[in-house]
């Protein structure tokens, strides 16, 4: 590893760390210069691009986030947590059918370094289908996920059913006041 490849890691490793204090929009503005610095570095990474594109999503920018998941699957067409991130944004954006093709991908991609990402893809999965109003297949993939993964607090929340619905309050005529 040379002095490029080190400080590409050390300014990824701010980025993230920057990215997990939360939405606060000086330390994301502080993470996205930090990623840029790291493809400046190494336009090729696609470590980078992913961190890019997880920058521009807590932003708010998710078509540019798309295109940054985009540049990391151009560098790394079987890593997949750039399918992942593909098929969130794409499913952030209401492209769900498309978002379901790109969880599938990165489903075929998933190695033993990637068993971290499989509840996030069920997860990822079974809400889009939700969202497609495909209500038996989200439950068969929630389940399938609890499968794989038992203890997943996330998938078991999927299974649970929805909070009752709440009532609209009732109005009430008021009389009086009127002579």
């Amino acid at each position: 590893m040379d002095d490029a490849d080190d400080q590409v890691t050390e300014l990824l490793e701010v980025a993230r760390d920057l990215l997990g204090t939360g939405d606060d929009a000086r330390a994301l503005a502080e993470a996205n210069l930090a990623v840029s610095r790291a493809l400046a570095l190494r336009v090729d990474d696609p470590r980078a691009w992913l961190v890019k594109c997880q920058v521009l999503s807590a932003q708010g920018d998710d078509a540019a986030a798309l295109a940054a998941a985009e540049m990391a699957l151009r560098r790394a067409p079987r890593m997949a947590e750039a399918h992942y991130w593909r098929a969130a944004i794409l499913g952030d954006l209401g492209h769900y059918r498309d978002g379901l093709r790109a969880v599938d991908r990165a489903f075929t991609h998933v190695g033993d370094d990637d068993a971290w990402l499989t509840e996030d893809l069920y997860y990822e999965k079974a809400t889009m289908l939700d969202a497609l109003g495909e209500r038996d297949a989200a439950r068969a993939t929630y389940e399938a996920g609890l499968e794989r993964c038992p203890g997943s607090a996330l998938l078991r929340s999927g299974l649970e059913p929805p909070a009752a619905p709440r009532r609209p309050a009732m109005l009430k005529v008021l009389r009086g006041g009127l002579t």
